[in-house]
């Protein structure tokens, strides 16, 4: 098994001449899709590919990885308290196919380690690990300095669609059904002809589909944790390419001329994966937000070709109202043996730490609610003054 031959592509003309075996593979995430992995290589930015195709026992196992420079954040709570760049591994999520067993994992860690050897890279990132499976595992077999310990482990949303948005709501109690129909009334009421849907669909309408998703993520809690849309390079690539194959679709919601909501996502073996919404909170007593979701439902509900919707990891409220639990995910940081990576790595571990003591406390006092909702209104205050700022100049 060590003597398994092992292929490493590093450019997109390699990368292209693995397609046969990657087309074999059970791809699980669109994330792991070679040309969606493709796109994000083309977009500009400082990343290049770093592929692994090992052949053991007359199969193929595959890892599908990019080599970029990534931030470490050290951070309490939603507080960011300073942010380390290093040149990391990204493995895509779902990246590690093609394996078996512990054994299978923990060989393709060993061959993803080289450049970690050669000085290319000072860590290992791998996003979006199943808590319980086989890649967690084998990392967890490795030296206890190098790796990443106390991470948030969080669980996995995915709604099964019915056919019509009405069976999708079957599950809710008649109350919560009537109190849905009501605030669309308001909103409708509120806003009139006002108030329009658009939906985005065609490759023409990249240029005023990312800025407008720009101009109401901007002012949004997501935005000021980094996350959400921010029309960087890769993010814009992402969404041109998803356009350009019929898989991309976005349901964005006017006031006049102005957006204040989005939903967006694309399609991929039968799933509808969703990026980070973004509402505009000065509209948050509207439920907009949900308002833009029940337009997005509709249409997926009644696509014959989509049949479930990946909602992601993490904890909302709507995740739970709409969706079931499938699985536990987390993220794994392995350090290449050199005196700086193993010191972030362990710096980030003693910050997650600190977090999760944090989180079982405010639990227990029952303050999380409180406390993520005061933290999220000042995210959003802070990128919307950002906003206007930028605005005036």
């Amino acid at each position: 098994m060590n003597g398994a031959p092992v292929t490493i592509a590093t450019t997109v003309e390699e990368v292209e001449a693995l397609r046969p075996v990657w087309q074999r593979m059970t791809v699980t995430d669109i994330d792991s899709d070679i040309d969606y992995f493709l796109s994000v290589v083309r977009s500009g930015q400082d990343v290049r590919p770093y592929v692994l195709r090992v052949c053991c026992d007359g199969r193929d196992m595959l890892v599908v990885a990019r080599i970029q420079p990534v931030s470490l954040p050290l951070k309490i709570g939603y507080r960011k308290l300073a942010s380390v760049e290093l040149r990391a591994i990204v493995v895509t999520f779902g990246g590690m196919m093609g394996t078996r067993n512990r054994a299978d994992a923990k060989q393709l860690l060993r061959h993803l380690q080289l450049p970690l050897s050669t000085g290319q890279a000072d860590i290992i990132l791998i996003r979006n690990v199943d808590a319980d499976g086989t890649a967690y595992e084998a990392a967890c077999g490795l030296t206890w300095l190098r790796r990443s310990h106390w991470q948030i482990v969080d669980r996995r949303w995915i709604a099964d669609l019915p056919d019509s948005l009405a069976g999708l709501l079957e599950g809710r109690s008649a109350k919560s059904r009537s109190a849905i129909r009501r605030e669309e009334r308001l909103l409708l009421k509120q806003f009139g002809t006002q108030l329009h849907l658009e939906l985005y669909a065609r490759p023409e309408q990249v240029e005023r589909l990312c800025n407008d998703m720009q101009r109401v993520s901007a002012r949004t809690y997501q935005f000021g944790l980094g996350a959400g849309y921010s029309d960087s390079p890769m993010q814009r690539a992402l969404v041109a390419h998803g356009l350009a194959k019929g898989i991309y679709r976005c349901w964005m919601v006017y006031v006049n001329d102005r957006p204040i909501a989005f939903w967006a996502g694309m399609s991929h073996g039968g799933t509808f994966y969703l990026a980070t919404p973004g509402f505009d909170p000065e509209f948050e007593r509207h439920s907009i937000g949900r308002y833009t979701m029940f337009r997005m439902f509709e249409d997926l509900c009644s696509d014959p070709v989509v049949r479930k919707v990946d909602f992601g990891r993490g904890d909302a409220q709507y995740k739970a109202e709409y969706s079931a639990e499938a699985g536990r995910l987390t993220d794994i940081w392995i350090a290449a043996r050199r005196p700086w990576p193993i010191l972030m790595v362990c710096a980030l571990s003693i910050f997650s730490f600190a977090n999760s003591v944090g989180k079982t406390c405010i639990a227990r006092l029952r303050w999380s609610a409180r406390l993520k909702s005061h933290w999220r209104r000042r995210l959003a205050g802070v990128a919307r003054d950002t906003e206007l700022r930028a605005s005036a100049r």
